[in-house]
């Protein structure tokens, strides 16, 4: 099961589906909980929906267990009603605390921007109230630990069209035993940047841009230490 609301093609009829089993349109969604029809249309699109605003489609009716999985919960079998217009009305109110299924997890999103272009200054790096839902068996099946997982934003268009500037990506941040080629976040002179990497047969790194634009850097084994690896990206709309 991959991430809530990744661009996988699985994820959009979860929520037109489930919308349509509540006889809503669009605009009794958007104006029930507080978003604009361009933000609600791209969630139908595909784009990540924020923790605080699956909370809210709870609160109005949503299984939220079948927006991100596909399998109905039982919690939410009970027929919904819909008053006329535009207002919405549930006969079950979920409890806020565990509106969430067992089986998922939150991934906190960090206020920061990692640069997928030039680079850019790290200069907060604090926990926002907005997370990304993702499900345990995706979790177990890489064997990545939860703990470690945290959602930055691209910034930028050196990796493109691997990564485009504004996508969310999950970072593991676990310490690297062993390092393998890929895409990571680094940070190299207070320069916050996603690259791919790969080690080359004298022992130091090449950093790659996937936009041939950009030309390829080379960090020597003896300038290693300048060269700080925060963590593998895991995840950016689909898995790599």
């Amino acid at each position: 099961m991959n991430p809530v609301n990744n661009k996988d093609k699985y994820m959009k009829p979860f929520l037109l589906q489930e919308r349509e089993r509540l006889n809503l349109k669009q605009k009794d969604v958007f104006e029930s909980i507080g978003v604009s029809k361009v933000t609600y249309y791209r969630w139908e699109s595909g784009s990540p929906i924020p923790s605080d605003k699956l909370a809210e489609l709870g609160k109005i009716g949503f299984d939220i267990h079948f927006v991100v999985t596909g399998e109905s919960s039982k919690k939410f079998e009970s027929e919904e009603k819909v008053s006329k217009g535009s207002e919405v009305k549930r006969l079950v109110e979920p409890d806020e605390s565990d509106f969430l299924p067992s089986n998922l997890f939150y991934v906190p999103v960090i206020d920061v921007e990692a640069s997928a272009g030039h680079g850019s200054i790290v200069v907060n790096e604090a926990y926002t109230e907005k997370s990304m839902v993702f499900d345990c068996h995706w979790l177990s099946k890489r064997n990545l630990n939860k703990n470690n997982l945290v959602v930055i934003t691209a910034k930028g268009d050196s990796m493109h069209p691997t990564i485009l500037s504004g996508e969310p990506l999950v970072v593991d941040t676990s310490p690297l035993d062993n390092f393998v080629d890929g895409i990571y976040v680094i940070d190299l002179d207070s320069h916050l940047l996603v690259k791919r990497l790969q080690r080359q047969f004298t022992g130091g790194i090449k950093i790659l841009s996937d936009n041939p634009a950009y030309e390829p850097q080379f960090v020597p084994q003896d300038s290693l230490d300048q060269l700080h690896i925060v963590g593998r990206v895991v995840w950016m709309g689909k898995d790599l």
